[in-house]
Protein backbone atom coordinates (compact mmCIF):
# COMPACT_ATOMS: atom_id res chain seq x y z
CA UNK A 1 0.00 0.00 0.00
CA UNK A 2 1.43 3.16 -1.04
CA UNK A 3 1.15 6.28 1.32
CA UNK A 4 -1.64 8.23 -0.32
CA UNK A 5 -3.27 4.81 -0.50
CA UNK A 6 -2.76 4.72 3.40
CA UNK A 7 -3.93 8.07 3.68
CA UNK A 8 -6.97 7.41 1.49
CA UNK A 9 -7.47 4.45 4.09
CA UNK A 10 -7.24 6.61 7.01
CA UNK A 11 -9.68 9.05 6.02
CA UNK A 12 -12.08 6.38 5.39
CA UNK A 13 -11.76 4.70 8.51
CA UNK A 14 -11.94 8.05 10.44
CA UNK A 15 -15.10 8.96 9.06
CA UNK A 16 -16.36 5.76 9.21
CA UNK A 17 -15.78 5.63 13.20
CA UNK A 18 -17.35 9.21 13.36
CA UNK A 19 -20.48 8.48 11.50
CA UNK A 20 -21.41 4.79 12.24
CA UNK A 21 -23.53 5.58 15.19
CA UNK A 22 -25.61 8.56 13.56
CA UNK A 23 -25.89 6.68 10.47
CA UNK A 24 -27.94 3.94 12.29
CA UNK A 25 -30.04 6.46 14.09
CA UNK A 26 -30.67 7.93 10.47
CA UNK A 27 -31.95 4.75 9.25
CA UNK A 28 -33.92 3.87 12.08
CA UNK A 29 -35.81 7.40 11.77
CA UNK A 30 -36.22 6.26 7.87
CA UNK A 31 -37.28 3.38 9.03
CA UNK A 32 -40.18 4.33 11.28
CA UNK A 33 -41.33 7.11 8.63
CA UNK A 34 -39.98 9.48 10.58
CA UNK A 35 -39.36 11.87 7.14
CA UNK A 36 -43.12 11.66 6.81
CA UNK A 37 -44.93 11.55 10.58
CA UNK A 38 -42.04 13.82 12.29
CA UNK A 39 -40.70 16.07 9.14
CA UNK A 40 -39.48 18.82 11.31
CA UNK A 41 -37.26 17.19 13.56
CA UNK A 42 -36.08 14.98 10.86
CA UNK A 43 -35.16 17.84 8.25
CA UNK A 44 -33.33 19.29 11.64
CA UNK A 45 -31.70 15.95 11.37
CA UNK A 46 -31.05 16.25 8.22
CA UNK A 47 -29.37 19.76 8.33
CA UNK A 48 -27.07 18.86 10.69
CA UNK A 49 -25.66 15.39 9.22
CA UNK A 50 -25.37 16.89 5.70
CA UNK A 51 -23.66 20.04 7.40
CA UNK A 52 -21.35 17.26 9.61
CA UNK A 53 -20.47 15.53 6.49
CA UNK A 54 -19.68 18.55 4.60
CA UNK A 55 -17.53 19.63 7.36
CA UNK A 56 -15.49 16.76 7.24
CA UNK A 57 -14.51 16.43 3.35
CA UNK A 58 -13.94 20.05 3.53
CA UNK A 59 -11.38 18.75 6.04
CA UNK A 60 -13.29 21.24 8.76
CA UNK A 61 -12.33 21.08 12.39
CA UNK A 62 -13.21 17.87 14.54
CA UNK A 63 -14.69 18.85 17.40
CA UNK A 64 -17.36 20.58 15.23
CA UNK A 65 -17.78 17.86 13.54
CA UNK A 66 -18.25 16.00 16.58
CA UNK A 67 -20.77 18.61 17.96
CA UNK A 68 -23.19 18.43 14.35
CA UNK A 69 -22.94 14.53 14.93
CA UNK A 70 -24.15 14.73 18.17
CA UNK A 71 -26.86 17.05 17.93
CA UNK A 72 -28.00 14.87 14.37
CA UNK A 73 -28.31 11.84 16.10
CA UNK A 74 -30.13 13.41 19.09
CA UNK A 75 -32.64 14.74 16.53
CA UNK A 76 -32.98 11.39 14.57
CA UNK A 77 -33.79 9.88 17.89
CA UNK A 78 -36.49 12.63 18.58
CA UNK A 79 -37.88 12.20 15.68
CA UNK A 80 -37.92 8.33 15.84
CA UNK A 81 -39.74 8.54 19.54
CA UNK A 82 -42.22 11.10 18.18
CA UNK A 83 -43.63 8.57 15.42
CA UNK A 84 -44.74 6.86 18.23
CA UNK A 85 -47.29 8.92 18.32
CA UNK A 86 -48.15 10.29 15.12
CA UNK A 87 -48.43 6.48 13.59
CA UNK A 88 -51.46 5.95 15.87
CA UNK A 89 -52.83 9.10 15.00
CA UNK A 90 -52.26 8.95 11.52
CA UNK A 91 -52.68 5.48 10.77
CA UNK A 92 -55.40 5.89 8.11
CA UNK A 93 -53.70 8.29 6.22
CA UNK A 94 -50.50 6.43 6.17
CA UNK A 95 -52.37 3.14 5.22
CA UNK A 96 -53.94 5.31 2.03
CA UNK A 97 -50.31 6.39 1.16
CA UNK A 98 -48.28 2.86 0.91
CA UNK A 99 -51.78 1.67 -1.09
CA UNK A 100 -51.32 4.79 -3.23
CA UNK A 101 -47.15 4.30 -3.55
CA UNK A 102 -48.13 0.76 -4.10
CA UNK A 103 -50.62 1.73 -7.23
CA UNK A 104 -47.43 3.89 -8.33
CA UNK A 105 -49.33 7.34 -8.21
CA UNK A 106 -46.33 8.89 -7.42
CA UNK A 107 -45.73 8.44 -11.06
CA UNK A 108 -48.11 8.32 -12.78
CA UNK A 109 -50.55 11.17 -11.20
CA UNK A 110 -47.95 13.15 -9.99
CA UNK A 111 -49.86 16.11 -9.35
CA UNK A 112 -52.38 14.47 -6.88
CA UNK A 113 -49.97 12.49 -5.21
CA UNK A 114 -47.82 15.99 -4.75
CA UNK A 115 -50.69 17.53 -2.97
CA UNK A 116 -51.53 14.48 -0.72
CA UNK A 117 -47.90 14.46 0.49
CA UNK A 118 -48.26 18.35 0.77
CA UNK A 119 -51.35 17.72 3.18
CA UNK A 120 -49.87 15.13 5.34
CA UNK A 121 -47.11 17.06 5.68
CA UNK A 122 -48.80 19.95 7.04
CA UNK A 123 -50.75 17.44 9.39
CA UNK A 124 -47.61 16.11 11.12
CA UNK A 125 -46.25 19.58 10.98
CA UNK A 126 -49.49 20.74 13.29
CA UNK A 127 -48.84 17.75 15.37
CA UNK A 128 -45.54 17.84 16.18
CA UNK A 129 -46.33 22.06 17.33
CA UNK A 130 -49.01 20.10 19.85
CA UNK A 131 -52.03 21.33 17.40
CA UNK A 132 -53.70 17.61 17.58
CA UNK A 133 -57.19 18.69 16.39
CA UNK A 134 -56.09 20.85 13.56
CA UNK A 135 -53.41 17.87 12.50
CA UNK A 136 -56.32 15.06 12.31
CA UNK A 137 -58.58 17.49 10.17
CA UNK A 138 -55.19 17.87 7.77
CA UNK A 139 -55.08 14.02 7.64
CA UNK A 140 -58.38 13.27 6.53
CA UNK A 141 -57.99 15.73 3.48
CA UNK A 142 -54.73 13.85 3.12
CA UNK A 143 -56.30 10.07 3.04
CA UNK A 144 -58.66 11.21 0.85
CA UNK A 145 -56.22 12.33 -1.62
CA UNK A 146 -53.98 9.19 -1.69
CA UNK A 147 -57.09 7.22 -2.39
CA UNK A 148 -57.67 9.62 -5.30
CA UNK A 149 -54.44 9.14 -6.30
CA UNK A 150 -54.71 5.59 -5.98
CA UNK A 151 -57.65 5.07 -7.98
CA UNK A 152 -56.87 7.04 -10.61
CA UNK A 153 -52.99 5.46 -10.83
CA UNK A 154 -54.92 2.29 -11.01
CA UNK A 155 -57.23 2.89 -13.68
CA UNK A 156 -54.78 4.90 -15.71
CA UNK A 157 -52.15 2.70 -15.36
CA UNK A 158 -52.64 -0.97 -14.63
CA UNK A 159 -56.41 -1.87 -15.92
CA UNK A 160 -55.59 0.66 -19.29
CA UNK A 161 -52.31 -1.49 -19.55
CA UNK A 162 -53.53 -4.51 -19.26
CA UNK A 163 -56.40 -4.08 -21.76
CA UNK A 164 -54.22 -2.72 -24.13
CA UNK A 165 -52.16 -5.93 -23.63
CA UNK A 166 -54.84 -8.02 -24.60
CA UNK A 167 -56.15 -6.14 -27.30
CA UNK A 168 -52.52 -6.53 -28.74
CA UNK A 169 -52.52 -10.27 -27.93
CA UNK A 170 -55.55 -10.82 -29.62
CA UNK A 171 -54.34 -9.21 -32.83
CA UNK A 172 -51.46 -11.93 -32.10
CA UNK A 173 -53.42 -14.62 -31.79
CA UNK A 174 -52.01 -15.75 -28.89
CA UNK A 175 -54.74 -16.90 -27.12
CA UNK A 176 -54.56 -20.12 -29.76
CA UNK A 177 -51.39 -20.90 -27.39
CA UNK A 178 -51.89 -19.28 -23.88
CA UNK A 179 -55.95 -20.16 -23.97
CA UNK A 180 -55.99 -20.51 -20.04
CA UNK A 181 -53.48 -17.14 -19.29
CA UNK A 182 -55.68 -15.18 -21.26
CA UNK A 183 -58.74 -16.23 -20.57
CA UNK A 184 -57.48 -15.61 -16.93
CA UNK A 185 -56.11 -12.10 -17.46
CA UNK A 186 -59.96 -10.89 -19.01
CA UNK A 187 -61.66 -12.35 -16.16
CA UNK A 188 -59.49 -10.20 -13.45
CA UNK A 189 -59.88 -6.97 -15.46
CA UNK A 190 -63.51 -7.37 -15.09
CA UNK A 191 -63.20 -8.39 -11.51
CA UNK A 192 -60.91 -5.11 -11.12
CA UNK A 193 -63.15 -3.14 -12.70
CA UNK A 194 -66.60 -4.81 -10.64
CA UNK A 195 -64.25 -3.83 -7.49
CA UNK A 196 -63.62 -0.07 -7.87
CA UNK A 197 -67.27 0.05 -8.93
CA UNK A 198 -68.22 -1.76 -5.39
CA UNK A 199 -65.09 -0.50 -3.36
CA UNK A 200 -64.73 2.78 -3.99
CA UNK A 201 -62.72 3.18 -0.30
CA UNK A 202 -60.96 -0.05 -0.44
CA UNK A 203 -59.30 -0.79 -3.23
CA UNK A 204 -56.54 -2.75 -2.38
CA UNK A 205 -58.43 -5.68 -3.85
CA UNK A 206 -58.47 -4.02 -7.12
CA UNK A 207 -55.12 -2.91 -7.56
CA UNK A 208 -54.27 -6.31 -6.78
CA UNK A 209 -56.52 -7.90 -9.46
CA UNK A 210 -55.77 -4.79 -12.33
CA UNK A 211 -51.48 -5.46 -11.38
CA UNK A 212 -52.43 -9.49 -11.75
CA UNK A 213 -54.37 -9.05 -15.05
CA UNK A 214 -51.20 -6.90 -16.39
CA UNK A 215 -49.17 -9.42 -15.06
CA UNK A 216 -50.93 -12.34 -16.61
CA UNK A 217 -51.53 -10.77 -20.10
CA UNK A 218 -47.89 -10.22 -20.32
CA UNK A 219 -47.36 -13.80 -19.29
CA UNK A 220 -49.56 -15.08 -21.91
CA UNK A 221 -47.29 -12.90 -24.42
CA UNK A 222 -44.16 -14.44 -23.32
CA UNK A 223 -45.94 -18.00 -23.62
CA UNK A 224 -46.35 -17.44 -27.22
CA UNK A 225 -42.99 -15.97 -27.91
CA UNK A 226 -41.25 -18.94 -25.91
CA UNK A 227 -43.46 -21.34 -28.20
CA UNK A 228 -42.23 -20.08 -31.26
CA UNK A 229 -38.44 -20.21 -30.30
CA UNK A 230 -39.21 -23.83 -28.64
CA UNK A 231 -40.87 -25.05 -32.21
CA UNK A 232 -38.26 -23.13 -34.32
CA UNK A 233 -35.81 -25.29 -32.05
CA UNK A 234 -37.42 -28.34 -32.03
CA UNK A 235 -36.68 -28.79 -28.39
CA UNK A 236 -37.55 -31.71 -27.08
CA UNK A 237 -39.21 -32.36 -23.43
CA UNK A 238 -35.80 -33.21 -21.83
CA UNK A 239 -34.04 -29.94 -23.30
CA UNK A 240 -36.84 -28.22 -21.83
CA UNK A 241 -36.61 -29.50 -18.26
CA UNK A 242 -32.76 -28.95 -18.00
CA UNK A 243 -33.37 -25.67 -19.49
CA UNK A 244 -35.95 -24.61 -17.03
CA UNK A 245 -33.87 -26.11 -13.87
CA UNK A 246 -30.82 -23.72 -14.99
CA UNK A 247 -32.32 -20.69 -12.98
CA UNK A 248 -33.35 -22.54 -10.03
CA UNK A 249 -29.45 -24.52 -10.08
CA UNK A 250 -27.79 -20.60 -10.57
CA UNK A 251 -29.67 -19.33 -7.38
CA UNK A 252 -28.76 -22.48 -5.53
CA UNK A 253 -25.03 -21.89 -6.45
CA UNK A 254 -25.52 -18.49 -5.34
CA UNK A 255 -26.52 -19.65 -2.04
CA UNK A 256 -23.58 -22.36 -1.58
CA UNK A 257 -26.50 -24.81 -2.38
CA UNK A 258 -25.80 -27.82 -4.60
CA UNK A 259 -29.52 -28.49 -6.20
CA UNK A 260 -31.12 -31.65 -7.65
CA UNK A 261 -33.65 -32.92 -9.62
CA UNK A 262 -33.92 -36.27 -9.83
CA UNK A 263 -37.25 -35.53 -7.84
CA UNK A 264 -38.63 -32.56 -8.96
CA UNK A 265 -38.37 -28.67 -8.53
CA UNK A 266 -39.86 -28.96 -5.06
CA UNK A 267 -36.80 -30.13 -3.08
CA UNK A 268 -34.00 -27.50 -4.59
CA UNK A 269 -36.76 -24.44 -4.06
CA UNK A 270 -37.27 -25.75 -0.65
CA UNK A 271 -33.38 -25.96 0.34
CA UNK A 272 -33.30 -22.21 -1.18
CA UNK A 273 -36.31 -21.14 1.19
CA UNK A 274 -35.29 -22.27 3.79
CA UNK A 275 -31.24 -20.84 3.45
CA UNK A 276 -32.84 -17.64 3.01
CA UNK A 277 -35.18 -17.53 6.23
CA UNK A 278 -32.44 -18.46 7.98
CA UNK A 279 -29.72 -15.75 6.63
CA UNK A 280 -32.79 -13.01 7.47
CA UNK A 281 -32.85 -14.31 11.19
CA UNK A 282 -28.90 -14.20 11.17
CA UNK A 283 -28.97 -10.43 9.68
CA UNK A 284 -31.55 -9.57 12.13
CA UNK A 285 -29.56 -11.00 15.24
CA UNK A 286 -26.16 -9.63 13.82
CA UNK A 287 -27.95 -6.16 13.99
CA UNK A 288 -29.14 -6.69 17.55
CA UNK A 289 -25.73 -7.98 18.28
CA UNK A 290 -24.40 -4.76 16.58
CA UNK A 291 -26.47 -2.34 18.38
CA UNK A 292 -25.30 -4.29 22.25
CA UNK A 293 -21.81 -3.84 21.57
CA UNK A 294 -22.44 -0.38 20.28
CA UNK A 295 -24.00 0.67 23.25
CA UNK A 296 -21.68 -1.06 25.46
CA UNK A 297 -18.44 -0.18 23.86
CA UNK A 298 -20.16 3.65 24.14
CA UNK A 299 -20.67 2.62 28.36
CA UNK A 300 -17.02 1.94 28.34
CA UNK A 301 -15.46 4.27 26.71
CA UNK A 302 -17.59 6.70 28.90
CA UNK A 303 -15.95 4.40 31.98
CA UNK A 304 -12.76 4.97 30.49
CA UNK A 305 -13.13 8.76 30.21
CA UNK A 306 -14.62 8.69 34.28
CA UNK A 307 -11.47 7.06 35.16
CA UNK A 308 -8.60 9.50 33.20
CA UNK A 309 -10.93 11.83 35.26
CA UNK A 310 -9.98 10.15 38.32
CA UNK A 311 -6.55 9.69 38.06
CA UNK A 312 -5.54 13.55 37.13
CA UNK A 313 -7.84 14.39 40.09
CA UNK A 314 -6.11 11.81 42.46
CA UNK A 315 -2.61 12.91 40.92
CA UNK A 316 -3.24 16.62 41.72
CA UNK A 317 -4.54 16.38 45.01
CA UNK A 318 -1.94 13.56 46.33
CA UNK A 319 0.56 15.56 47.81
CA UNK A 320 -1.67 18.08 49.01
CA UNK A 321 -4.36 15.81 50.35
CA UNK A 322 -1.67 13.37 51.68
CA UNK A 323 -3.05 10.39 49.89
CA UNK A 324 -6.67 11.40 50.83
CA UNK A 325 -9.18 10.65 47.72
CA UNK A 326 -11.38 13.88 46.98
CA UNK A 327 -15.18 13.89 46.52
CA UNK A 328 -14.18 14.68 43.27
CA UNK A 329 -12.90 11.40 42.81
CA UNK A 330 -15.33 9.42 44.81
CA UNK A 331 -18.11 10.82 42.54
CA UNK A 332 -16.14 9.78 39.86
CA UNK A 333 -16.04 6.04 41.28
CA UNK A 334 -19.28 5.88 41.49
CA UNK A 335 -20.63 7.23 37.75
CA UNK A 336 -18.08 3.94 36.66
CA UNK A 337 -20.12 1.79 38.82
CA UNK A 338 -23.45 2.69 37.60
CA UNK A 339 -21.53 2.40 33.90
CA UNK A 340 -20.90 -1.36 34.72
CA UNK A 341 -23.80 -1.74 35.87
CA UNK A 342 -25.93 -0.56 33.04
CA UNK A 343 -23.22 -3.07 30.85
CA UNK A 344 -24.05 -5.54 33.27
CA UNK A 345 -27.84 -5.09 32.81
CA UNK A 346 -27.18 -5.19 28.60
CA UNK A 347 -25.17 -8.64 29.23
CA UNK A 348 -29.04 -9.72 31.16
CA UNK A 349 -30.82 -8.66 28.41
CA UNK A 350 -28.37 -10.22 25.65
CA UNK A 351 -28.27 -13.78 27.78
CA UNK A 352 -32.05 -14.16 28.03
CA UNK A 353 -32.69 -12.56 24.54
CA UNK A 354 -30.17 -16.11 23.43
CA UNK A 355 -31.96 -18.51 25.98
CA UNK A 356 -35.79 -17.00 24.19
CA UNK A 357 -34.50 -18.20 20.47
CA UNK A 358 -33.68 -21.47 21.93
CA UNK A 359 -37.83 -21.55 22.73
CA UNK A 360 -39.37 -21.68 19.36
CA UNK A 361 -38.64 -23.21 15.97
CA UNK A 362 -38.57 -21.22 12.94
CA UNK A 363 -41.98 -22.31 12.22
CA UNK A 364 -43.16 -20.84 15.26
CA UNK A 365 -41.68 -17.30 15.99
CA UNK A 366 -39.40 -14.82 15.06
CA UNK A 367 -37.30 -13.86 17.52
CA UNK A 368 -35.18 -10.47 17.43
CA UNK A 369 -34.17 -7.29 18.45
CA UNK A 370 -35.02 -3.89 18.40
CA UNK A 371 -32.95 -1.61 20.49
CA UNK A 372 -33.88 -3.05 24.11
CA UNK A 373 -37.26 -4.20 23.04
CA UNK A 374 -37.26 -8.38 22.07
CA UNK A 375 -39.98 -8.92 19.68
CA UNK A 376 -41.85 -12.03 19.45
CA UNK A 377 -43.41 -12.66 16.03
CA UNK A 378 -45.94 -14.89 16.17
CA UNK A 379 -46.12 -16.38 12.84
CA UNK A 380 -47.20 -20.05 14.00
CA UNK A 381 -50.23 -18.81 15.51
CA UNK A 382 -53.00 -18.18 12.07
CA UNK A 383 -56.65 -16.61 12.58
CA UNK A 384 -59.18 -17.57 10.10
CA UNK A 385 -59.79 -14.82 7.70
CA UNK A 386 -62.04 -11.84 9.64
CA UNK A 387 -61.92 -14.24 12.86
CA UNK A 388 -60.24 -13.21 16.38
CA UNK A 389 -60.77 -16.90 18.16
CA UNK A 390 -57.57 -18.66 18.81
CA UNK A 391 -57.37 -22.61 17.38
CA UNK A 392 -57.06 -25.17 20.35
CA UNK A 393 -53.78 -25.99 17.68
CA UNK A 394 -52.42 -22.96 19.33
CA UNK A 395 -52.48 -23.29 22.63
CA UNK A 396 -49.14 -25.22 22.92
CA UNK A 397 -47.62 -22.02 21.61
CA UNK A 398 -48.79 -19.75 23.28
CA UNK A 399 -47.82 -21.59 26.33
CA UNK A 400 -44.23 -21.14 24.90
CA UNK A 401 -44.65 -18.02 24.75
CA UNK A 402 -45.35 -17.95 28.79
CA UNK A 403 -42.34 -19.20 29.30
CA UNK A 404 -40.52 -17.02 27.30
CA UNK A 405 -42.25 -13.81 28.67
CA UNK A 406 -40.82 -15.09 32.26
CA UNK A 407 -37.47 -14.47 31.25
CA UNK A 408 -38.23 -10.86 31.85
CA UNK A 409 -40.14 -11.28 35.09
CA UNK A 410 -40.45 -7.34 35.78
CA UNK A 411 -40.80 -6.12 32.09
CA UNK A 412 -43.95 -4.32 30.67
CA UNK A 413 -44.90 -5.96 27.69
CA UNK A 414 -47.24 -5.37 24.44
CA UNK A 415 -49.69 -7.48 22.21
CA UNK A 416 -49.81 -5.98 19.11
CA UNK A 417 -52.28 -7.38 16.44
CA UNK A 418 -51.71 -6.56 12.86
CA UNK A 419 -53.92 -7.56 9.66
CA UNK A 420 -53.28 -7.74 5.96
CA UNK A 421 -54.54 -4.90 3.60
CA UNK A 422 -57.91 -7.03 2.27
CA UNK A 423 -61.12 -5.40 4.01
CA UNK A 424 -61.39 -1.48 5.12
CA UNK A 425 -58.82 0.51 7.09
CA UNK A 426 -61.66 0.50 10.16
CA UNK A 427 -62.81 -3.13 10.35
CA UNK A 428 -59.07 -4.51 10.09
CA UNK A 429 -58.12 -1.61 13.00
CA UNK A 430 -61.28 -3.06 14.99
CA UNK A 431 -60.12 -6.82 14.12
CA UNK A 432 -56.39 -6.26 14.81
CA UNK A 433 -57.47 -5.18 18.10
CA UNK A 434 -59.35 -7.76 18.92
CA UNK A 435 -57.13 -10.88 18.10
CA UNK A 436 -54.63 -9.00 20.58
CA UNK A 437 -57.11 -8.74 22.92
CA UNK A 438 -58.14 -12.71 22.58
CA UNK A 439 -54.42 -13.25 23.33
CA UNK A 440 -54.13 -11.79 26.14
CA UNK A 441 -57.49 -12.88 27.49
CA UNK A 442 -56.38 -16.77 26.79
CA UNK A 443 -52.62 -15.67 28.64
CA UNK A 444 -55.00 -14.70 31.66
CA UNK A 445 -57.41 -17.52 31.61
CA UNK A 446 -54.63 -20.19 31.57
CA UNK A 447 -51.67 -18.83 33.24
CA UNK A 448 -50.27 -16.67 36.20
CA UNK A 449 -49.57 -13.44 34.34
CA UNK A 450 -49.39 -10.14 35.92
CA UNK A 451 -51.91 -8.43 33.88
CA UNK A 452 -51.08 -5.03 35.36
CA UNK A 453 -47.63 -5.78 32.97
CA UNK A 454 -49.67 -6.39 29.61
CA UNK A 455 -51.10 -3.67 26.83
CA UNK A 456 -53.09 -4.35 23.53
CA UNK A 457 -53.10 -2.45 20.74
CA UNK A 458 -54.05 -3.44 16.89
CA UNK A 459 -52.12 -1.59 14.04
CA UNK A 460 -54.41 -2.75 11.59
CA UNK A 461 -53.15 -3.11 8.24
CA UNK A 462 -50.52 -0.19 9.01
CA UNK A 463 -47.03 -2.21 9.86
CA UNK A 464 -47.16 -4.51 7.18
CA UNK A 465 -43.91 -6.79 7.33
CA UNK A 466 -44.46 -8.65 3.89
CA UNK A 467 -45.92 -7.91 0.38
CA UNK A 468 -49.81 -7.78 0.95
CA UNK A 469 -50.37 -8.62 -2.92
CA UNK A 470 -48.46 -12.28 -2.69
CA UNK A 471 -50.85 -14.69 -0.52
CA UNK A 472 -47.86 -16.11 1.82
CA UNK A 473 -47.26 -12.15 2.33
CA UNK A 474 -50.78 -12.01 3.35
CA UNK A 475 -50.13 -14.93 6.21
CA UNK A 476 -46.97 -13.20 6.92
CA UNK A 477 -48.92 -9.55 8.19
CA UNK A 478 -52.09 -11.48 9.66
CA UNK A 479 -49.43 -11.62 12.52
CA UNK A 480 -49.34 -11.18 16.16
CA UNK A 481 -46.42 -9.45 17.59
CA UNK A 482 -45.41 -9.51 21.30
CA UNK A 483 -42.96 -6.88 22.16
CA UNK A 484 -40.57 -7.05 25.54
CA UNK A 485 -40.05 -3.64 27.27
CA UNK A 486 -37.27 -4.43 29.43
CA UNK A 487 -37.83 -2.36 32.53
CA UNK A 488 -34.07 -1.09 33.13
CA UNK A 489 -34.66 2.80 33.38
CA UNK A 490 -31.23 3.45 33.04
CA UNK A 491 -30.18 1.21 30.05
CA UNK A 492 -29.89 3.94 27.84
CA UNK A 493 -26.53 4.98 27.50
CA UNK A 494 -25.52 8.73 27.44
CA UNK A 495 -23.76 10.45 25.23
CA UNK A 496 -20.20 11.29 26.54
CA UNK A 497 -20.12 14.91 28.33
CA UNK A 498 -23.80 14.43 29.48
CA UNK A 499 -22.85 12.92 32.63
CA UNK A 500 -23.18 15.15 35.69
CA UNK A 501 -19.48 16.76 36.48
Amino acid sequence: MTMSQGLLQAQRDLKSSLFDEVNQSMWTAKRAQADVLSPRAFGDAMDDYNDAKKKFDDGGDLSDIRAKITKADGRFQEATASTRVSSVLFSSALSARRDAISAEADQFVKERWNTAEEEMKDAAEKLEKGNSNSAKEKAVVATNLYREAELESIKANYLTNAKNLLKKADGDKVYKVAPKTIAEAKSLVSRAEKELLDNRYDTDGARYLAKEAEYKARLAMYIAAQENILDKKDFETEDFLLMSNESITRIGESLDINSRFDKGEAIPVSAIIERIHRDQARTENLEASLYGQQMKNQNLTAMLVEQQKIQATMQGSLTAMKGTISEEALKGQARQLELQSRIDRMEDINTKFEQMQRIFSSEEAQVFRQENDVIIRMIGINFDVSKSEIKPEDYPLLTKVKKAMDLFDNASIVIEGHTDSQGGDDSNLKLSQERADAVLSYLSANTTIDKSRFSTEGFGESKPVANNETTAGRKLNRRIDIVIKPTYSDIATPMLGSLKE
